[in-house]
């Protein structure tokens, strides 16, 4: 491995795809000494961090406050020069304002867009457009690429594109504890009795939740259970979520489990008969997706933006091409009425075609590959 000290940062480190990421690549670093650093403003997944040979500064780079950066920036330049940094990769829109400030002799900067973000205001595409003011970009799919380029008038030549990748070697459809398992079951109640089907995400108003509460209730009278899991921050979005599951009369038909920790979602995953993913726009990736295809489970997905990507030359089962409610539930219905070892070729494929390009292993070496070429 070519010599490089990296320095990611990263708002905060408490829940998400994009924090996953960073501790995933600082982990995968610090196995071959690699010298690299994160500063953030902290977190609980702080603790999944291999503190031997991953730097942690805690600084409040979440801050959306301008007047601030400038004395952010004075300190992260101090961590830059007692640490001999020559790549620094910003993973979010907040910090890369602090962009501006920073002394980039020697050095080699890098961002990353996680998604398209909201641009249908001037100050919004103003904002989003910080990210751009580096070197190098990181898009984390082909999707996310072109819309970047279309809409913030990117150069195409300085976008590299390494998808998300997922943990394959957990993601499987192996019960690794029976106890643990059962007991699981246990806690939340979850019926042996009706298919169970899972619609996994944060619980905020662009991943369609709400939404999809007008396809639970024309399914009401199936012998199904809806799960929806998801980190619950926004209690406003959650606490509407919940009045309107009581006021649709639904709460025989469904269950708000909230945030579950990664072995508490792999055994939901584990549970269900069917995932569903329907947000109300496309998402940059969308890694439930690729998470449910090799735990070996069917998922539905809308198939538009990092869906498209995943669900590329995969069968048809996995994919819905239009909004239009019936054929959802037509295909919810036509699913979990098919002989589960009529699937199972399909599930076979479809894992090894996770495994092949959207693997956590994957996308590491491909962010190495990529820091080693831009390094020399």
């Amino acid at each position: 491995m070519k010599k490089f000290n990296l320095l990611q940062i990263i708002p905060s480190l408490n829940s998400g795809g994009v924090e996953q990421g960073t501790l995933d690549l600082a982990n995968y670093l610090s196995e071959s000494n690699t010298k690299n650093l994160i500063i953030s403003n902290g977190g609980s997944m702080l603790s999944y961090l291999n503190k031997k040979n991953v730097h942690h500064y805690k600084l409040p780079v979440h801050s959306k406050n301008f007047f601030k950066m400038p004395f952010i920036a004075k300190k992260i330049n101090e961590i830059i020069m007692q640490n001999n940094i020559n790549i620094l990769h910003v993973r979010s829109r907040a910090p890369s304002w602090i962009l501006p400030y920073i002394n980039k002799k020697k050095l080699v900067t890098v961002s990353t867009f996680h998604n398209v973000y909201g641009h249908q205001n001037v100050f919004k595409r103003i904002y989003n457009k910080g990210l751009s003011n580096t070197k190098f970009i990181v898009a984390i799919s082909e999707y996310v690429k072109e819309e970047i380029v279309n809409h913030y008038n990117i150069d195409p030549k300085k976008i590299t594109v390494i998808n998300r990748g997922i943990d394959t070697n957990f993601y499987d459809a192996k019960i690794n504890n029976e106890n643990q398992f059962i007991n699981f079951i246990d806690k939340y109640n979850i019926p042996s009795d009706k298919k169970i089907i899972l619609y996994p995400g944060r619980l905020t108003n662009w991943k369609g939740q709400i939404e999809f509460l007008n396809i639970i209730e024309k399914l009401k009278n199936e012998n199904y259970f809806f799960y929806f899991v998801g980190d619950n921050k926004n209690h406003t979005y959650t606490n509407k979520l919940l009045k309107i599951i009581e006021k649709k009369h639904l709460t025989s038909n469904c269950k708000v489990l909230n945030h579950l920790n990664k072995d508490n979602l792999k055994m939901m995953y584990q549970c269900a008969d069917l995932v569903v993913s329907m947000p109300v726009k496309p998402e940059g990736f969308g890694r439930i997706i690729s998470e449910s295809i090799a735990m070996k489970k069917i998922i539905i997905a809308d198939n538009v933006g990092g869906a498209y990507n995943q669900l590329k030359n995969l069968d048809p089962i996995y994919k819905i091409n239009s909004r239009d409610p019936d054929e959802l539930i037509n295909k919810i219905n036509f699913i979990l009425k098919l002989d589960p070892e009529k699937l199972l070729e399909i599930k076979n494929i479809s894992r090894k075609h996770v495994e092949d390009k959207f693997s956590r292993t994957g996308m590491l070496k491909n962010y190495v590959s990529f820091y080693e070429e831009i390094s020399s």
